[in-house]
C-alpha cells in the first residue's frame, strides 16, 4: 500500500516530529510504500525525512500568489506517485488535500490528520478560525480525521467536525533513541557550568504564550524563594533571545543560575540529565511531544492541564492548573523533596508508561491498522472510478 503524507510546512514542531517518526516506521515495513508533499518548500524539517530515504516533494506555496501553481503541482505529483491513500497533516493541508484528491481522475481515500487543540476558537487567528469552520462543514469528505489526543478530537466536535469520523491515536516515541543515560547529568553540570548541588529543571520548546515560559520562571522564582535552589534550562527556538514578558521574569532569577538555548536537535542526549521536566502551556496542546521524550528518558515531568497532559503522564508526575505559578512551584518542590532515588523510581515508571502505551512500533500499528479499515472500505467506491489493474512501478 501506498500512503501520500501531505502536510503544510516542514519545519520545527511535534506534526513535523511526528510524520518524521511514521514514515520511518513505514520504511521500516515491507508493506508500506510512503512518500511526503510539503505545500511550502520544505525547511529544517525535512533533513530527518530526507535521511530516512522517503522521497520529499515540494509545492512551492510560498506566498497566496503562488497558491494556484501549487496546487496544480499537488495534483501533478499525486499522479506521478499513484498513492492508494492521502494523509493531509494540519489545517491548510487538509483543504488542498481534499482538491488535490477530488480534482483527480481516480477516487483516493483521504485521512485528515489534526494536530492542534483549541480550547478557545477566539484566541486564534482569525485566518485560523475562519479556515476552521469551513474545515468542519467538509469534515464528512475525508473518510477518517486522525487527532492525536482526545481533547482535540472533543473540542473539534463542538466546533462541528464530524463525530462519525473520529479516531484518536496518540504519538509515538522511540524508546531505544530516548532512554536513561548513566552519567548523563554529569555531563551536562560540566557542560553547562551547573552547580551539581542545585535541582534542574528544563522546559524544552519554542518561545511563544502558547507555551508560557514566563510562568515556569515565575515558579522557579517562588521556589528559589522557599529555599530551593534551582538550575533553570530553557531550551527551544528563540529561547536564547527571551523578549517581553520572558525577558522581564528572567531578570528575577540569577544570571548563573539560569541557561538559554535554542532549538537543539540533539535532545536525546541531554535530557536524561535532568531532574525534573516542566511543560508550563496555557494553552494549544494537544499530545506534547515533549513529556513522551522526557518520561522515556526516565525524567519525571510536571505539566498544565491542557490538551492530552494529563492522559500522557497519568500517576508518574505532577499536573497542575494553567497560569498558576504558586502551584507550579508547589510540584517543583514537591518532587525536589523525593531527593535522586525518588525521582529516579518516578521516573521509571514514566518510562515503562510510555514503553507500554506509546511505544512507536505500537503506535504504528494503530495507523497500519487504520490504513487497512479505510482502504477496504474505500474499495466499492474505488472499482467504480478506476480499472481493477495498475501500472507497475519501476523501483
Amino acid at each position: 500500500m501506498k500512503i501520500a503524507h501531505v502536510i503544510t510546512a516542514l519545519n520545527v514542531g511535534g506534526a513535523e516530529t511526528m510524520l518524521a517518526k511514521l514514515v520511518e516506521h513505514e520504511r521500516s515495513r515491507a508493506d508500506i510504500d510512503s512518500c511526503v508533499i510539503s505545500l511550502m518548500t520544505p525547511g529544517v524539517g525535512a533533513d530527518r525525512i530526507r535521511a530516512s530515504g522517503v522521497p520529499l516533494h515540494g509545492c512551492g506555496l510560498d506566498g497566496p500568489l503562488a497558491l494556484p501553481a501549487a496546487l496544480a503541482r499537488l495534483r501533478a505529483i499525486i499522479g506521478r506517485e499513484r498513492p492508494d491513500m492521502v494523509m493531509a497533516w494540519m489545517y491548510h493541508a487538509h483543504l488542498a488535500a481534499v482538491l488535490g484528491t477530488r480534482l483527480h481522475e481516480r477516487s483516493i481515500p483521504l485521512i485528515w490528520n489534526v494536530r492542534h487543540s483549541i480550547a478557545d476558537l477566539s484566541q486564534e487567528k482569525p485566518a485560523t478560525r475562519a479556515m476552521v469552520r469551513l474545515e468542519a462543514l467538509l469534515s464528512r469528505v475525508p473518510h477518517r480525521i486522525i487527532y492525536n489526543s482526545h481533547a482535540a478530537a472533543q473540542q473539534h466536535e463542538r466546533l462541528g467536525f464530524c463525530v462519525a469520523r473520529t479516531t484518536v491515536i496518540p504519538n509515538g516515541f522511540d524508546c531505544a533513541h530516548f532512554r536513561p543515560e548513566a552519567g548523563c547529568r554529569e555531563r551536562l553540570v560540566e557542560r553547562l557550568g551547573i552547580d551539581p548541588n542545585s535541582l534542574i529543571v528544563g522546559m524544552a520548546a519554542r518561545n511563544h504564550p502558547m507555551k508560557d515560559p514566563a510562568t515556569l520562571v515565575e515558579a522557579v522564582r517562588l521556589t528559589r524563594e522557599a529555599g530551593t535552589d534551582i538550575h533553570l534550562l530553557l531550551s527551544g527556538e528563540g529561547m536564547d533571545r527571551p523578549t517581553g514578558d520572558l525577558a522581564e521574569a528572567l531578570q528575577t532569577i540569577p544570571a548563573d543560575r539560569v541557561t538559554l538555548r535554542g532549538h537543539d536537535k540533539a535532545l536525546a542526549e541531554w535530557a536524561p540529565g535532568l531532574d525534573l521536566l516542566v511543560l508550563p502551556s496555557a494553552w494549544g496542546e494537544g499530545f506534547p511531544n515533549i513529556l513522551g521524550e522526557a518520561m522515556s528518558c526516565g525524567v519525571p515531568c510536571i505539566a498544565t492541564d491542557v490538551g492530552d497532559s494529563r492522559f500522557v503522564i497519568g500517576d508518574t508526575g505532577v499536573i497542575v492548573p494553567p497560569r498558576d505559578p504558586a502551584g507550579m512551584a508547589k510540584a517543583i518542590m514537591a518532587l525536589g523533596k523525593l531527593g535522586p532515588d525518588g525521582r529516579r523510581k518516578l521516573g521509571q515508571a514514566a518510562r515503562h508508561r510510555v514503553r507500554e502505551e506509546f511505544a512507536m512500533d505500537k503506535i504504528g500499528a494503530l495507523y497500519t491498522a487504520l490504513y487497512d479499515s479505510v482502504y477496504g472500505a474505500a474499495a466499492p467506491q474505488r472499482s467504480r472510478s478506476q480499472p481493477a489493474t495498475r501500472q507497475a512501478q519501476v523501483m
